[in-house]
């Protein structure tokens, strides 16, 4: 593989998996913001993360990951979203809970890769 193919992997993995960090960590703050304004349950809290996950890493492989090896690209980006926004909640002082660590990283997987055979067959 040529060194500019292996940098363009790097580089639009690497970005798909900070916009995806950067879309979540806004849209949790919105959301912190809305559910202390609207006493949103305490039940309805995971759902919407959960959500919110699914729009940040879908928007942020859709603006990232161009040209070909679509899934490659997506599921590094994947796992460097899931990375770092478990370190960076485990520096807030979040509770670990292996099921919940898990369902992040399948969801994150499963975002990722549909939206790269999106974009791969459009590509087509």
């Amino acid at each position: 593989m040529e060194a500019s193919a292996k940098k363009s992997i790097v580089l639009q993995s690497l970005k798909a998996g900070l916009l995806s960090l950067v879309f979540s960590c806004i849209g949790i703050l919105l959301l912190a913001l809305i559910a202390k304004l609207c006493n949103i349950g305490d039940k309805a809290l995971p759902i919407i993360n959960q959500v919110l996950k699914v729009v940040a890493v879908a928007l942020g492989t859709l603006i990232s990951v161009k040209d070909e090896k679509f899934l490659l690209k997506a599921v590094i980006g994947a796992v460097l979203f899931w990375a770092l926004s478990f370190a960076l909640f485990a520096i807030m002082g979040g509770q670990f809970h292996f099921g919940q660590i898990a369902l992040d990283f399948g969801i994150s997987l499963v975002v990722a890769v549909v939206i790269a055979l999106i974009k791969n067959r459009k590509a087509a």
